[in-house]
């Protein structure tokens, strides 16, 4: 383990960052640096360990983005074709003004957020804001029935004109929905079928049962955000509506995720063959946004554009950390960060329960990792 890394953990931890956390790096299958540090929770008296299950929140995004064009490459789904063909609650959708937009949003757009499907939050006009907020669906999620979320997203104003804005949102949510209804499975069942199997997840998924939650990493009590917004993800509750998110519901352990993470550093390879076709991989892993739409800046820093389910760095300006040109990236709040490179077929992972200074420790993580 590098010095950086294990001073970098030490820090989170004894600043109440986080209980806990792991951590691993490879490049072309050689382990580089591997770190278990501090507790599975705040006074558990158990040390964190290889077997800890993490809430992944957004880091789901990927997982469901590569479903979602596996079934491109199975010609079952179309990048450019509208989202109200295969979700008709969304097929009327309209701007702030009431006017439909220019044009209706996409398969791409979901993948690379330009859907204007926004998170409360990222509606730039307040009085749009204000609309979202009224009925913010985010805060129940996954508690809610999937009629309930498309009534809610068909409602309310769209962010932004699809494709000319980068607003980071329930799009991926929305591509969940899509992958599942094309399978005719739950969206939990595609992922297992088209992802978790042939890569031997095992423990990834979106429910824990009641065996195996003792074993979820829980955040410091004063981290209430982490508490507000995550910790419903892998817990159903009798009685209570339930939607297996494609944004932000699963659940896994770091060594289940580097099979993920393993996989993207390989091209789309997987032993002796593929999940996704090499011509699919590299629209998945270049920048898809137009040159005057804004990237996603407040998520990763300047110098960075956004693929089909990953944000890539640019190979040109500058950056908050020290990517590399075509390395792509993507956190989640809870804690959870990854940063890949297939051209030098390396990755770099760090899961912990942190979402008060998560976004200082994903950068401070990726600057410790680049001596190795």
């Amino acid at each position: 383990m590098s010095v950086a890394i294990e001073r970098l953990l030490a820090y989170q931890i004894e600043a109440r960052h986080t209980p806990g956390a792991l951590a691993h790096v490879e490049r072309d299958g050689k382990v580089l640096a591997r770190a278990a540090a501090g507790l599975l929770g705040p006074g558990s008296g158990v040390a964190m360990h290889d077997g800890a299950l993490f809430r992944l929140a957004s880091l789901t995004k990927p997982v469901v983005s590569l479903a979602a064009l596996i079934q491109v490459d199975e010609g079952r789904l179309s990048l450019d074709a509208a989202v109200g063909d295969y979700l008709p609650a969304l097929r009327d959708v309209r701007l702030g003004n009431g006017l439909a937009p220019q044009r209706r949003p996409t398969l791409r757009d979901l993948l690379r957020h330009s859907s204007g499907f926004a998170y409360e939050t990222e509606f730039r006009e307040a009085a749009l804001r204000e609309i979202a907020l009224k009925n913010d669906i985010g805060a129940r999620l996954p508690y809610v029935d999937t009629a309930d979320f498309l009534r809610v997203l068909a409602a309310r104003p769209l962010a932004a004109e699809p494709g000319r804005a980068f607003r980071y949102g329930f799009s991926t949510d929305v591509l969940g929905l899509i992958v599942a209804a094309v399978d005719g499975l739950t969206l939990g069942e595609s992922l297992r079928r088209r992802v978790f199997e042939p890569l031997g997840m095992d423990e990834t998924g979106f429910e824990v049962v009641a065996a195996d939650q003792g074993r979820l990493a829980t955040a410091f009590a004063g981290d209430s955000a982490w508490h507000a917004r995550v910790t419903g993800y892998g817990l159903r509750r009798e009685g209570r509506p339930w939607m297996e998110c494609g944004g932000a519901g699963l659940v896994s352990t770091l060594d289940d995720f580097t099979r993920f993470a393993r996989l993207i550093a390989n091209g789309g390879r997987h032993g002796d063959g593929r999940l996704i076709s090499e011509s699919l991989f590299v629209e998945m892993t270049r920048n898809q946004l137009p040159e005057d739409v804004d990237g996603p800046l407040g998520f990763t820093g300047a110098g960075f554009g956004f693929g089909l389910g990953f944000a890539v760095r640019l190979d040109y300006g500058a950056a908050a950390m020290p990517c590399a040109p075509g390395e792509l990236i993507w956190s989640g709040i809870s804690g959870t960060a990854l940063f890949v490179h297939p051209g030098e077929r390396w990755f770099a992972l760090c899961f912990s329960s942190n979402m008060a200074s998560r976004m200082m420790a994903r950068m401070e993580f990726r600057r410790a990792v680049a001596g190795l």
